[in-house]
């Protein structure tokens, strides 16, 4: 499989995720079940996640691995501020932030600290671009796309994008899941947010696979420097298996009880429930991967899991999308919603209107 296909996976797979969340974004997983049963085909378009991500693409293609901050908020003055004559409709808190910032002739990292949503997954959202940019470099990665994101975030939402970046250029060699996500925790700070987020929502996980295969998971799953990174004491086993007898029957592709065991228990891990707003980039970055070990990979059961946890659903599905895309490629993307992503109309960022993730994606791998 050659890098050209694993990037245009990678962004396919993550517009199907975001286009197929995006009904579902700020809604419980109970209400998700309630409506659809199993939210498995793509309903409308996608939203600013992969608009930004094609955005984040062109300054990649521009200016490669010598791309710095002030590349980045020289784009948002030239390219994005004129053209936001009105309101930046479906634009996250810190994008929104960030135009203020750069208006009032702030300079990064100032324009990412100038706000109070530093924290959010606006950079997550974008951050796959810089994986496919560096296959099998996740430091590289994380090291380019934080040159994007000291302009809009700051700290956890910053190594939100650290941590999918390095996923992604993980995947983009065809590495097994365990190993990317090993790679998304190389690459940002063991005592983070973020990371210990990501290690209790892979855990449930990887629980849940224990129990299911009657065998004890192998030590090492989850590595980070060499040593085994586990919270054992996230979840019992007993807490994340089993069948339950509130489940709602009669939807087509409903959830089996042992699914909803696990996206109770992840819930309960790093879901922020009293915060107001679900862009909190270590809960959406943690349940992306989580989505992704759960699917093994592949991008339909990935995917779909993910949004089925709703909260910042498009988001997480995007994420999920992407990682999985990148290590299944093109093909790996249900071909009913690979044919249901078109152009993009700009609704967010006008500069991107008209253009097709699929020849973004070969651009971006263009003499990798």
């Amino acid at each position: 499989m050659t890098y050209r296909d694993k990037a245009r996976g990678c962004l396919l797979g993550l517009a199907a995720g975001d286009a197929l969340g995006a009904p579902a974004e700020n809604l419980t997983p109970a209400e998700i079940r309630r409506r659809w049963g199993r939210l498995t085909d793509i309903e409308g378009g996608g939203t600013d996640d992969t608009e930004y991500a094609i955005f984040a693409s062109s300054l990649l293609i521009r200016h490669g691995h010598a791309l710095t901050s002030a590349d980045v908020a020289h784009a948002y003055r030239t390219e994005i501020i004129p053209l936001v004559t009105g309101p930046m409709r479906g634009a996250g808190f810190s994008e929104l932030g960030t135009i203020e910032a750069l208006r009032r002739g702030l300079e990064p990292p100032l324009t990412g600290l100038a706000h109070q949503h530093g924290w959010s997954d606006g950079l997550a959202m974008r951050a796959a671009p810089y994986g496919v940019f560096c296959p099998g470099d996740p430091a590289e990665a994380a090291r380019l796309v934080e040159q994007d994101g000291r302009v809009s975030q700051s700290g956890e939402g910053v190594l939100g994008g650290r941590a999918v970046a390095g996923a992604v250029a993980a995947a983009m060699t065809g590495a097994a899941p365990r190993e990317v996500v090993a790679a998304a925790l190389s690459v940002i700070p063991a005592d983070s947010w973020t990371a210990r987020d990501i290690l209790r929502a892979c855990d449930i996980v990887r629980a849940r696979d224990t129990a299911r295969d009657g065998n004890m998971a192998r030590d090492g799953d989850v590595v980070r420097d060499g040593d085994i990174a586990r919270v054992g004491d996230a979840v019992r086993d007993g807490d994340v298996v089993g069948a339950r007898d509130d489940v709602p029957g009669g939807h087509a592709g409903a959830s089996s009880g042992d699914e909803l065991q696990v996206v109770e228990a992840l819930h309960q891990a790093v879901v922020v429930e009293h915060y107001p707003w679900t862009d909190v980039a270590p809960e959406a970055v943690a349940l992306a991967l989580a989505a992704y070990l759960a699917g093994g990979g592949d991008v339909e059961t990935s995917v779909t899991f993910g949004v089925s946890l709703g909260r910042d659903a498009d988001t997480i599905g995007a994420i999920a999308g992407a990682i999985a895309g990148a290590g299944q490629g093109r093909d790996g993307v249900p071909e009913r919603w690979a044919s249901r992503i078109g152009p993009v109309t700009g609704k967010c960022l006008p500069v991107v209107a008209g253009r097709h993730v699929l020849d973004v994606a070969d651009e971006l791998a263009e003499g990798l």
